[in-house]
């Protein structure tokens, strides 16, 4: 199986196992983004082309803070960021971006995939997830970019349609909040493996 398809069935596995579970404690997700902000509030951030920012996190009230600098000591400063991204408190153990800014000069250098990397690692440590954003709140610009990204988001209803997709209303409850039914839970996988099956097939790949 590609490596895309592999990292794409891995997330989507876990955000299942993620919304069906019941003993998420936010307080102590809390308590772990705590301490690894305190042991490192700033961080190298190197992107794909081997260009290196620097990173400064921190928790805020609404959830977390990520700043992104050019130079190390403009991160201790706090002065001069190229851009920043902001990511809401965790829900049943799922955190989503709400608001991203790159400086124009700044975008198609690698950064946000860098930044959301790193973010995602953070979630997990925390015994989260990260989701983009809302898919319900994104363009279809945005949708696409994050389709190619995570093809997973092919399961949320509201946006199938902008795949050529029929709607499908027994997925509307994933990524909104609710934890889906056991019944729901297993058709959906279901579908995804078909759907992974049927990519291999019209790509000449071996099947499992």
């Amino acid at each position: 199986m590609p490596e895309r398809l592999q990292k794409a069935e891995a997330s989507y596995s876990r955000l299942m196992a993620q919304q069906a579970k019941s003993d998420f404690d936010p307080m102590e997700a809390e308590t772990l983004l705590r301490a690894r902000v305190l042991d490192h509030p700033i961080v190298p951030l190197t992107t794909k082309s081997g260009r290196v920012f620097f990173l400064r996190r921190a928790l805020t009230d609404a959830g977390m803070s990520y700043r992104i600098f050019r130079t190390e000591l403009s991160a201790v400063i706090g002065e001069e960021a190229v851009g920043f991204c902001e990511v809401g408190r965790m829900v049943n153990g799922i955190a989503v971006i709400t608001k991203a800014e790159v400086q124009k000069s700044f975008q198609r250098k690698g950064i946000a995939t860098a930044v959301y990397d790193l973010i995602s690692a953070d979630m997990i440590q925390a015994g989260g997830l990260l989701w983009p954003v809302s898919p319900r709140q994104m363009s279809d610009a945005e949708f696409k970019v994050w389709w190619r990204r995570s093809p997973v988001l092919v399961f949320y209803y509201p946006h199938r349609h902008r795949l050529g997709l029929r709607p499908r209303f027994e997925f509307e409850e994933l990524f909104d909040g609710a934890t889906p039914r056991r019944a729901v839970r297993e058709t959906v996988r279901t579908y995804f493996h078909a759907l992974v099956s049927r990519f291999k097939w019209v790509c000449g790949l071996p099947l499992d």
